[in-house]
């Protein structure tokens, strides 16, 4: 079991007859807190599990005295959880057909992104019926239109995790997506909002009336639902929306530049990324201007800094400010010790990633976007010929200033991690802007590094692996 205090699990119930008391404890031996939501049930389900919650504190117990619609109790505990403190909540059904297995892996995945929506993709089995294996294909292609991308693999699978600060925001004021249309209607409005989308696989568990399954969805009236649904997206999308969702891929640099060096306040060579991105400014891996700062960070001594990050959405106003210390190996590759607002260590090296917690340390899942932890680990050890694989480098030294702009070489590095533009000192690098869209970026800021001295067996144990 894990205990978190900035994801829990949240599941809407409505009339979901004797299994919920047994899906909650079974989730709460994989995941603690858990906040279960009774949408006005009238079938008596809940009295076990509020009799369990006064047994057990991790349990919270919401009632609503009317059914509204899964939506509504999905936002009624998003908000309970928000004013709870708690950031990200996994939402998953009360009838066991979800997999409690599963939610480790999700929700690594989302403290490793947590400006993610990070969506499950359903793996039915066998005796699931065609017409729910074969009925989604028209929204999954309804929805791809209406983002203009296929970032989404399934938006009917309710199991996802939600970072609720944007879900608040987008579908609180809302009256539309009360009800079984929510899990389409939120998924497509994050995607307009800026939310990055994740998808992992999670296996299906199907219960038919016979085992005990019980589904609330009528064919007519909630197919309807979902029919007014898409067409009202769709009509947004296009007297609205399209311009915007065009535009998101093409950042402006000398923009983000100024924006980096004004959050960082680090005094630097004043030229914009813009013109520093030219054919005269281009970096060849071995080129004898850099051998000398290759060979400086090769040799380099331990080092251990502060930072600064903050990490910049198109759904908050302000960007969000994250406090810690950076240590860099030239033998064990990168640890970021986070401590605001969190406590968690973030460990990159030649095995991948690994994070740290006071509950435990996991691995998340393969995903493309660790494509920028892995950049990032060879931007602080200066490994331009590892770098020049993936990006194209350009770069302009005044002194003992210098500064280096990383253009991604496919499609695919663009999407996911954007450009880097990195600013240094001799031998330390002092700031770095992973920047995605225009209003969608990573910015850090590292002080100057602390006096030189080797790791102690305590701090490789700690921050290594």
């Amino acid at each position: 079991m894990i205990a978190s205090t900035s994801h829990l699990i949240l599941l809407p119930a409505y009339n979901p007859g004797p299994r919920l008391r047994d899906v909650v404890a079974e989730v709460l031996r994989y995941w603690q807190p858990v906040l279960v939501v009774v949408d006005g049930s009238t079938d008596g389900s809940e009295q076990p599990v509020l009799e369990l919650a006064r047994t057990e504190p991790a349990l919270r117990v919401l009632v609503l005295p009317e059914n509204s619609g899964k939506g509504a109790a999905v936002l009624a505990g998003a908000r309970e959880a928000a004013a709870r403190g708690f950031t990200h909540a996994l939402v998953m059904d009360a009838d066991g057909q979800h997999p409690a297995e599963s939610i480790a892996k999700f929700m690594a995945t989302s403290a490793a992104q947590p400006d993610a929506l990070v969506l499950g993709r359903p793996i039915f089995p066998a005796n699931t019926p065609p017409a729910r294996r074969h009925g989604r294909k028209l929204s999954i292609g309804l929805v791809h239109f209406e983002l203009m991308s296929k970032a989404v693999a399934d938006p009917l699978f309710g199991f996802r995790v939600y970072p609720l600060a944007p879900l608040l925001a987008e579908l609180g004021p809302r009256r539309s997506g009360r009800r079984y249309d929510f899990d389409t209607e939120a998924m497509v409005r994050l995607g307009w909002a800026g939310v990055p989308m994740m998808n992992l696989t999670a296996p299906v568990r199907y219960f038919s009336a016979a085992d005990g399954g019980v589904s609330h969805f009528h064919y007519g009236r909630d197919n309807a639902r979902l029919v007014w649904m898409h067409t009202r997206l769709i009509a947004e999308l296009l007297f609205r929306r399209w311009p915007s969702l065009l535009r998101r891929p093409a950042p402006r640099l000398s923009c983000a530049w100024l924006v980096l060096l004004l959050a960082t306040g680090v005094a630097a060579h004043t030229t914009d990324a813009e013109p520093l991105i030219e054919p005269s400014h281009r970096v060849e891996a071995t080129a004898p201007a850099w051998r000398d700062l290759i060979e400086s960070f090769a040799h380099h001594p331990d080092t251990t800094a502060d930072f600064t990050e903050r990490r910049r959405f198109p759904f908050r106003k302000q960007p969000v400010v994250l406090t810690g210390e950076v240590r860099v190996s030239v033998t064990r590759g990168l640890s970021l010790r986070y401590v605001t607002p969190d406590d968690r260590t973030v460990v990159l090296d030649a095995k991948g990633v690994l994070i740290r917690t006071p509950s435990g340390e996991t691995a998340p899942p393969s995903d493309p976007h660790a494509a920028a932890d892995t950049a990032l680990r060879h931007i602080l050890e200066f490994d331009l010929p590892t770098l020049d694989h993936d990006f194209e480098i350009y770069g302009e030294r005044v002194g003992p200033t210098w500064s280096l702009a990383f253009v991604p070489r496919t499609a695919a590095l663009r999407h996911n991690v954007g450009r880097i533009t990195v600013g240094g000192e001799g031998a330390n690098v002092r700031r770095i802007e992973i920047r995605r869209t225009a209003t969608q970026s990573i910015e850090i800021a590292i002080g100057p590094p602390r006096p030189p001295a080797p790791f102690t067996a305590e701090e490789i144990r700690r921050f290594f692996r």
